[in-house]
């Protein structure tokens, strides 16, 4: 036989905190009420409308990345970052595609899905220097190197390192 229970309550005080920035784009730290910083000044950490920055390196930027060589004729690009873009693949495309980038500290990682023509083909990054990416289209059925399809649709993530 059940008894009555007891509820039993906690009390959470939620405090309203705001970013200081100052006007390089750069956290000073968290403010709390009455102006009172409670943790420490963010160093080297940028957000601004036109880049990312972690520990003083770029890690995304506003900057629209361009096409290179191996998407076709009439490939297009659509972006308003570097972090996430998609390309459609023009007529004559290769099975490498490069994609122009800012100038990155070490280089760029990029990961790439054929959400077209994902059931027969995958994309992986095969080069990368501090200023491109190069993705190359493999049969997923016999694991060589294939033409990308014209007009495939690839959804590309590319962060800097």
């Amino acid at each position: 036989m059940a008894t009555n229970q007891v509820a039993s309550t906690n009390t959470q005080n939620i405090v309203p905190v705001q970013a200081a920035f100052n006007t390089a784009g750069t956290c000073l730290g968290l403010v709390g009420p009455g102006g009172a910083y409670f943790s420490p000044p963010l160093t080297n950490d940028v957000i601004n409308p036109s880049t990312l920055q972690m520990g003083g390196n770029l890690v995304g930027t506003s900057t629209v990345p361009t096409l290179g060589s191996g998407w076709g004729t009439g490939a297009t690009i659509t972006a308003s970052n570097t972090m996430a873009f998609k390309v459609v693949v023009g007529t004559g495309g290769s099975s490498a595609g490069t994609i122009n980038l800012p100038a990155a500290v070490n280089g760029w990682v990029a990961y790439a899905q054929d959400i077209t023509s994902g059931t027969s083909l995958f994309l992986q990054q095969t080069a990368s220097t501090t200023t491109s990416v190069t993705l190359t289209s493999f049969s997923i059925t016999l694991g060589t190197a294939s033409p990308m399809t014209a007009g495939d649709s690839i959804l590309i993530i590319a962060i800097a390192y």
